[in-house]
């Protein structure tokens, strides 16, 4: 289960992406959520947005940053966009299944 501090940051991250992005979907995922990770572990995060390009990315890795480094914990993204993620062959793979179903969501 993820704990209160990674969760707040974790809300923090998603609020601020979301004013930039209104339509994303966020989520977080891996070994913190599971509480199964180390003081080292980074915060994954998976990230939808309606349109995805360079400039969005970048974007979001830099909220990403920010937040992270204010609260001295890396969070890793990946970032799909909506049709990608919905209707794309990566909805079928393991990894976005598992977030679909195991992933803490904004």
């Amino acid at each position: 289960m993820m704990n209160d501090k990674d969760y707040r940051i974790f809300s923090l991250f998603a609020s601020l992406v979301q004013q930039r992005f209104p339509d994303s979907r966020i989520w977080a995922f891996g070994s913190r959520i599971k509480g199964r990770f180390i003081e080292d572990s980074d915060l994954d995060v998976c990230v939808v947005v309606d349109k995805l390009d360079d400039t969005v990315d970048q974007s979001i890795m830099d909220i990403a940053w920010q937040v992270g480094f204010e609260h001295d914990l890396l969070i890793s993204t990946i970032t799909y966009s909506q049709q990608e993620f919905e209707r794309g062959p990566c909805f079928e793979s393991t990894p976005v299944q598992n977030i679909l179903k195991e992933g803490v969501e904004a």
